[in-house]
């Protein structure tokens, strides 16, 4: 199990999550406690986004972007990017709200400095925003619009640009948070309505909340080393939730750690901010 990609719908109440390894989406419903949907892709999933129909997924798998009915599983590709590409694939990825969807690619040795971090508008107009970075990870806006974050799990680094939301522009990049003395690496992000930005740490049990000055502002113990991604969601949007792996782990690593691969939830004392939706 590689979960990922928490991603609270709330219009309807439900939380997707994926599997990267095993291609799929589920979908959760936290009123009712049950599994309501579950669908297999062609391909690894990067990210997925809210579009305006509940019942549409926006999904990044491989290098396709895709429109998924999620009561047919059909799904009609908008962009396919995979021609001279070989062993790449979209990873994580955030809709802005204007629209627009904001994802980065990465090489699957995992070592190579060959992705690339895209803006992607509605009509599927890809601009390369810049390259040579390895794990594109923690991708996600301040609730003003004015900034907006990225890590590069590899480099153990997060940094935040200036960001022009009418514009669809960022600019003046620099270091918001240095984790490289970390024994984990910063995975996937979300932002608080407070402006704070929660963490998930692969490889060391944590989850950071920094402010937005970048200082670490407390730390959450999990009982999984390998946390992946996390959203907010809930009726009041103060539910944190956290996804985990179990990937690469050893027979007496996964004894110690039974939930590794679970996905967590917890109650905060702040709330998040709603999705926004792809195509706004």
């Amino acid at each position: 199990i590689l979960g990922e990609g928490p991603l609270w719908d709330w219009r309807t109440g439900d939380l997707f999550w994926i599997d990267i390894r095993r291609q799929q989406i589920f979908r959760h419903n936290l009123k009712s406690g049950q599994q309501t949907g579950q669908w297999t892709t062609s391909e690894r999933i990067g990210c997925i986004g809210l579009t305006g129909t509940p019942e549409t997924l926006l999904v990044a798998a491989g290098l396709t972007i895709s429109l998924m009915n999620l009561a047919t599983g059909d799904s009609t590709v908008l962009a396919d990017l995979s021609a001279g590409r070989d062993r790449q694939r979209f990873n994580d990825g955030k809709v802005d709200s204007a629209g627009r969807l904001w994802v980065g690619t990465m090489h699957n040795t995992i070592r190579e400095p060959r992705g690339t971090f895209y803006r992607v508008s509605t009509d599927m107009d890809f601009q390369k925003q810049f390259g040579d970075f390895v794990i594109p990870n923690s991708v996600c806006m301040s609730p003003d619009d004015k900034t907006l974050y990225f890590a590069d799990s590899w480099q153990r680094t997060i940094w935040a640009f200036d960001f022009d939301i009418d514009a669809g522009k960022i600019s003046n990049r620099r270091v918001f948070c240095d984790l490289t003395e970390h024994t984990g690496q910063p995975d996937g992000s979300t932002v608080d309505s407070d402006g704070y930005v929660w963490t998930a740490m692969y490889g060391m049990s944590q989850v950071i909340r920094f402010d937005p000055s970048g200082k670490v502002d407390r730390v959450i113990e999990l009982p999984a080393s390998q946390l992946t991604c996390v959203a907010f969601g809930g009726e009041n949007l103060d539910t944190l939730f956290v996804t985990s792996a179990r990937q690469n782990l050893t027979p007496e690593q996964l004894e110690a750690e039974p939930l590794a691969g679970a996905l967590f939830a917890f109650k905060t004392d702040v709330k998040g901010l709603p999705e926004a939706k792809f195509g706004g």
